[in-house]
């Protein structure tokens, strides 16, 4: 069974904020910044995000939730419900439209999140350029 997650979305638009449980993968599809060109991130610069408890500002939203991280077991069983997730159900929670999230191994061995960020973002800015 998929974890539950207890979290604040706090804003100052129209989104619906406030307190939320909703089970991870919904969760992660709801965080700002967790994706960088819609690739997820390897487990360790995923429970980096998790490890520090908020994410948001500026014009997203501000979360907040109780720092925690996940195992490589539970990675692995959400990833499909993160790939290929119900976008009926989904798009009824999330504050904002998303893409679909897709892996890209080859930056799995960086450890810095912000390194990782800015290599994917590297690899892909040119692609969405074309």
């Amino acid at each position: 069974m998929e974890t539950i997650i207890k979290y604040s979305r706090q804003d100052w638009s129209l989104c619906e904020c406030g307190d939320l449980e909703e089970p991870l993968s919904t969760f992660l599809y709801d965080l700002p910044n967790l994706t960088v060109c819609n690739v997820f991130p390897p487990l360790h610069i995923l429970n980096i995000l998790l490890l520090k408890g908020w994410v948001g500002g500026s014009m997203s939203p501000n979360f907040i939730w109780k720092p925690f991280e996940i195992s490589e077991q539970e990675y692995q069983e959400i990833l499909p419900k993160l790939l290929d997730p119900n976008w009926a159900v989904l798009c009824k929670k999330l504050w904002r439209i998303r893409l679909p999230m897709k892996l890209d191994p080859e930056f799995d061995g960086i450890n810095d999140r912000y390194t990782w960020i800015e290599s994917v973002s590297e690899k892909y800015a040119v692609k969405s350029l074309e």
